[in-house]
């Protein structure tokens, strides 16, 4: 951390926030996805992992940001870095209690350097890039741009997580093709149908994305969990 390249901005942050936030008692679920993932990429360094969902409202966001804790505290000293690439609605800054801006708006449309976007969290190996300032819920991004500066961060961190916006916003600049990460749909639990979820796996399909697994978010259990994780 010492190369002025990797240097991050110190911000004010909420002591135990993390331990707060909505999941945070489902976390050893969420780290159960990393090494199925790890198997998938073929690799356990320089991953990145977008996560996203059909509709509004089914939690990708707060499963990305569980993932990425999980993965910091799991004890293998991964450099973790969380992206806040839902512009229309950005949450992570308020959700892990850092500035709002400068963002991933700044790094790709105004040439801010992307070292200057990253900001420090409560836990010392999980970074975060919030959405930045967004001009209003705008969701426009010079889509290239973020994608070479995902290529970059790749090789920085051992794992990248990308917070995505809905399918249906119609705003596809932060997700990313098969090549160059692995996309995770959220699905939430008995509410979304199933013609919505094949038309955001087509969608993803048509931006090049591939769908390497899903996240059943919401999910009540009518019988313990460790039942059902013993059938």
């Amino acid at each position: 951390m010492n190369d002025p390249a990797h240097d991050i901005l110190s911000a004010p942050t909420r002591v135990g926030q993390l331990e707060d936030l909505p999941g945070a008692s489902q976390r050893g679920e969420f780290l159960r996805l990393l090494p199925k993932l790890r198997d998938i990429a073929g690799r356990d360094r320089n991953i990145v992992v977008a996560f996203a969902s059909a509709i509004p409202g089914e939690g990708a966001t707060t499963v990305a940001a569980q993932f990425a804790i999980a993965a910091a505290q799991s004890g293998a000293s991964d450099r973790v870095l969380l992206i806040d690439g839902n512009l229309e609605n950005p949450c992570l800054a308020e959700l892990l209690g850092v500035d709002h801006f400068p963002g991933v708006f700044e790094a790709c449309n105004e040439g801010l350097p992307v070292a200057q976007a990253i900001q420090g969290t409560e836990l010392e190996n999980l970074d975060l890039i919030s959405a930045g300032r967004t001009e209003g819920g705008s969701g426009f991004l010079n889509s290239l741009r973020f994608r070479e500066i995902v290529e970059q961060l790749a090789k920085q961190y051992d794992l990248v997580v990308v917070d995505c916006p809905p399918l249906a916003s119609g705003q596809g600049s932060t997700h990313l093709p098969a090549e160059e990460a692995l996309s995770v749909l959220v699905i939430e639990a008995s509410a979304t149908n199933r013609e919505v979820i094949n038309g955001a796996r087509h969608e993803l399909g048509l931006m090049g994305a591939r769908v390497v697994g899903v996240v059943l978010n919401k999910r009540r259990f009518f019988v313990p969990s460790f039942v059902y994780r013993r059938l």
